[in-house]
C-alpha cells in the first residue's frame, strides 16, 4: 500500500457524521463545535526516516516537530491552541538532550500561540517523536474547493529543504549555506498567511511531500486539473528544478485564488509583508498536472514526491 492508498483504506474506519466536516484527505480533521471549528492534526518524526542525529541537534528537532504540525493548522486557516507530545526513546531520558528538545518544541509552539498540555513516553528501538495539535477557526480552508480558472500560488521559494539532503552527502555542515540548513532543520509555518487568506482562497494545502504530489492531492480533492508555468516556479537559488517540484518539507502554503480576489491577495501581502508566487492555473478535467514549458509545450507530469512507503529514508 502507498501512503495515499493507506489513507483511502483508513477512510472506512473513520467516524463521519454531520458535525465532522473532514476526516481524511485534508491537512486536519475538522469538527464543527458551536459557532466555530476544531482542527486536529498529528505528525511524527522518526530517526533515520525524517532526520538523523548525525546532523540534527535536539533543539532543532523540537522546532521541526512543532512546525510540521503548525503547518497543517496554517493550511486550514487556523489558530493553533493545544498540543500533546509523545516520545519513544532507545536511550535513557536525560536532561542533557531532553532540555534542548523540549525547549525547541515549546518555544516554537508558543511563538505561534499554542501551548503544550500533556503527552506520553515509551521505550522504543528508534527515537521517535509525535505531536498532536488542536487549533480552531471560524472558516476552515479545505483542499477541496479549487475551481477552473483559479490562480495557483505558493508562499515560498521551493526546494531548499530537499537541497539540504543533497548538500549533506557532499559537504560538512559548516560548508552548507545557512538558509539551506534552516529550511530543513527549522522550517517556518505560514500561520499568518493561512489565517489571512481563509476568506478569499478557494482551497489550500501545505507542501510537505513536494509541490507536484501535494498539488495532485488538492486537485484530486477538488476534481480538477492544474497547469504550471515553468518560468514561474520559484526555485530556491540553492535548489534544482526537480527539488522544487518534487522535494519535500518546504512547508510552504499552496493555495488557489479566484481572479476577482487577486487584488485582495496583494493587499494581504502588502499589509503583512508576506511574499507569495504565482505558478499557474486550475483547469477542468480530473487529477492531471501539466507543465507549460518556455515555448508553450504542454507536458503532463506524474505526481512525484515523498511517500513513506515508497521513498528512501534520509541519507
Amino acid at each position: 500500500m502507498t501512503e495515499t492508498e493507506w489513507i483511502n483504506y483508513l477512510r472506512k474506519f473513520l467516524f463521519q457524521r454531520e458535525q465532522v466536516l473532514a476526516t481524511h484527505n485534508e491537512d486536519c480533521a475538522v469538527i464543527k463545535y458551536d459557532d466555530h471549528y476544531l482542527l486536529l492534526t498529528t505528525d511524527a518524526l522518526v530517526d533515520k526516516v525524517h532526520f538523523r542525529l548525525e546532523y540534527t541537534d535536539y533543539y532543532s528537532l523540537g522546532c521541526k516537530l512543532a512546525s510540521t504540525n503548525l503547518s497543517d493548522i496554517a493550511a486550514m486557516g487556523g489558530e493553533p491552541r493545544w498540543a500533546l507530545f509523545s516520545l519513544g526513546s532507545p536511550q535513557p531520558l536525560e536532561p542533557s538532550w531532553l532540555d534542548p528538545l523540549m525547549e525547541g518544541l515549546v518555544t516554537t509552539l508558543e511563538n505561534f500561540g499554542a501551548r503544550l498540555v500533556g503527552g506520553d513516553t515509551v521505550r522504543s528501538e528508534l527515537l521517535f517523536l509525535n505531536l498532536t495539535l488542536i487549533g480552531e477557526t471560524d472558516k476552515p480552508l479545505l483542499r477541496k474547493g479549487a475551481k477552473p480558472g483559479d490562480y495557483i500560488f505558493v508562499s515560498k521559494e521551493l526546494g531548499k529543504s530537499s537541497a539540504f539532503l543533497r548538500y549533506i552527502k557532499e559537504f560538512p555542515m559548516e560548508e552548507i549555506p545557512t538558509p539551506v540548513i534552516e529550511a530543513h532543520l527549522r522550517p517556518t509555518p505560514e500561520i499568518k498567511l493561512g489565517k489571512a487568506i481563509r476568506y478569499i482562497a478557494n482551497s489550500a494545502i501545505d507542501i510537505s511531500d513536494g509541490l507536484l504530489l501535494d498539488l495532485y492531492r488538492l486537485c484530486w480533492a477538488s476534481g480538477v486539473s492544474a497547469e504550471l508555468d515553468i518560468s514561474c516556479i520559484p526555485i530556491s537559488p540553492y535548489a534544482t528544478l526537480e527539488e522544487a517540484l518534487s522535494g519535500g518539507e518546504d512547508y510552504a502554503l499552496l493555495f488557489t485564488i479566484p481572479e476577482e480576489r487577486i487584488e485582495e491577495l496583494y493587499n494581504i501581502s502588502s499589509n503583512l509583508n508576506l511574499n507569495f508566487y504565482y505558478i499557474g492555473k486550475i483547469t477542468k478535467n480530473n487529477h492531471k498536472i501539466f507543465l507549460i514549458k518556455d515555448k508553450g509545450e504542454r507536458v503532463e507530469l506524474s505526481p512525484q514526491g515523498f511517500d513513506h512507503f515508497i521513498s528512501l529514508p534520509q541519507p
